[in-house]
């Protein structure tokens, strides 16, 4: 499918992620999901680090998955966005990996209620927000699953729910429960699926 690809802009290109680049995906998410939620519940520490490190190198090795990167090609291919799909297989494996969480440094409710959902995670680094990029790794998923006729999973902050339905055809489904935390008060998450479209000309 890597000859699918195609530039999200003469500036910003996508290809598929390697091992190399787990860290820079690291960086993009710390720079990406920085509300007092994460900054709660996985803060830039070295430990939480280091699990994202693990986490994004178990899913470029594992066959359910699939992570890509946006590199600027005017700062020397800095990454500056990831995405990671799950992938149904021939032989109806879903397994999806994350590296092993300790109790002891995890709030372990919030990461039940929260990984136990997430199906797919995409993050554009807050300096190159609105410029088209997060939308071009969703078409990407959306364009693969109208081939195969699979509908589309994802979950949506708030701010982010009326995109995913006006850009992306995608519908409300449920509340994620996230428990409220002094920390940062409450946070809304809402699993959102998208039926399988025709394709249209030129798409």
């Amino acid at each position: 499918m890597a000859n699918d690809l195609k530039p999200a802009a003469s500036r910003f290109m996508i290809r598929e992620a390697k091992k190399e680049d787990v860290s820079s995906m690291s960086d993009v998410f710390f720079h990406s999901f920085n509300a007092p939620f994460w900054q709660y519940f996985i803060p830039p520490t070295p430990e939480k680090r280091k699990w994202w490190d693990d986490s994004w190198l178990m899913g470029i090795e594992n066959p359910t998955d699939r992570s890509f990167v946006v590199e600027d090609t005017e700062r020397g291919n800095k990454i500056v966005a990831f995405s990671r799909w799950m992938i149904p297989q021939l032989d109806g494996n879903l397994e999806r990996k994350w590296a092993a969480m300790a109790e002891d440094e995890w709030d372990m409710d919030i990461a039940d209620c929260f990984f136990g959902a997430v199906l797919e995670m995409l993050g554009v680094h807050e300096d190159y927000q609105k410029h088209g990029i997060g939308g071009r790794l969703i078409r990407w998923g959306t364009r693969q699953a109208d081939m195969d006729g699979l509908e589309t999973y994802l979950d949506g902050s708030e701010v982010g729910q009326p995109y995913y339905k006006s850009r992306h055809a995608f519908g409300s489904e449920k509340d994620i429960d996230i428990p409220d935390r002094p920390e940062y008060g409450s946070f809304s998450y809402r699993s959102m699926i998208r039926l399988p479209q025709k394709p249209t000309a030129g798409a």
